[in-house]
């Protein structure tokens, strides 16, 4: 029976390793208890608009070509929709960063489908300057 001189450092290596575990193995890390819950449910309704934003932005682009039959009414109520419940979403917002990156989400998904009227009442609530002119410069004609 042959031994191979270079599985026994690996046997060692192992054996010291499970060793070093705490009984029961590796023990998972704890959840960052330290995190602010209103930040986190801020974050969380952001995270939410952004995601309905992206989806309907299809539908918004379909709104804007204005081609009036059947396939428009379906998309002008996904983009109102998505348009309505991102808005309630915004108001419980708190944090005033996250509240402003919610509704330069929710503009831009207005502005893809031409409703310039909704973009121009929501563009006094951005207190963010950065925000605004990212908007001005994708959109002077909101600033008209």
């Amino acid at each position: 029976m042959q031994t191979d001189r270079h599985s026994q450092p690996i046997q060692i290596a192992k054996m010291n390793w499970f060793q070093n575990q705490a009984p029961g193995g590796p023990q998972p890390t704890a959840p960052n208890s330290d995190r602010d819950p209103v930040v986190e449910a801020d974050e969380q309704a952001l995270s939410k608009i952004r995601s309905m934003c992206a989806v309907a932005m299809g539908s918004a682009e379909r709104v804007a070509r204005a081609d009036q039959d059947e396939l428009t009414r379906v998309n002008w109520l996904r983009f109102a929709s998505a348009k309505r419940m991102s808005l309630e979403l915004a108001k419980t917002i708190s944090h005033a960063s996250h509240r402003d990156a919610a509704l330069q989400h929710i503009i831009e998904l207005c502005m893809m489908a031409n409703d310039l009227e909704a973009s121009r009442i929501l563009v006094p609530g951005i207190q963010s300057e950065r925000i605004r002119e990212e908007l001005f410069l994708a959109y002077p004609d909101l600033f008209r």
